[in-house]
């Protein structure tokens, strides 16, 4: 991979999304998971390729969503627990529209870099020729949602004063 690759900071910082949680403090090794939050508005963005995976997880109202990958479209409306996965070194391009400004997005982003990936393939004894991570698109995924879900209420559990606060 080169060093054009857009990593996960800059990527938050492209898509201009206010940040409620992010695991960024906790220095996990390979993983940073972040909740954003803003309105639903009608946007067009074309990405460059990212360094890391990118697992993306609906949290809210159904929305619209274009993806663009091999110079075809593909159209979903993302439900709650719907996914997507942009693999790290593959550009994307998205559109949302109509614009649905009255309705809060506060999507769960998960970035894993490619040699954690690596290493659980090779620790569970997959060929790791055998082995590769394919774009998914506005695909509902039980137990991957529940994961992230609970990586997310982690990350955004804090003590306080001897009390759990969300």
């Amino acid at each position: 991979m080169t060093s054009n690759l857009l990593n996960s900071l800059e990527l938050s910082q492209q898509l201009n999304k206010t940040l409620m949680f992010s695991s960024r403090q906790k220095s996990w090794n390979g993983v940073l998971v972040e909740q954003c939050q803003s309105p639903a508005s009608a946007f067009e963005s074309e990405l460059p390729a990212l360094s890391d995976h990118w697992l993306y997880f609906h949290t809210g109202d159904p929305a619209p969503l274009i993806q663009k990958r091999d110079d075809r479209l593909h159209e979903s409306i993302l439900h709650k627990g719907d996914s997507f996965l942009v693999p790290a070194g593959q550009p994307s391009y998205w559109c949302q529209a109509p614009d649905m400004s009255d309705v809060i997005c506060a999507p769960l982003h998960i970035h894993l870099k490619p040699e954690l990936i690596q290493q659980v393939a090779e620790a569970s004894e997959i060929d790791l020729k055998r082995f590769d991570l394919v774009h998914c698109f506005g695909q509902p995924d039980l137990q991957l949602h529940q994961i992230g879900m609970l990586m997310n209420a982690y990350v955004a559990i804090r003590w306080h004063d001897g009390a759990i606060v969300c």
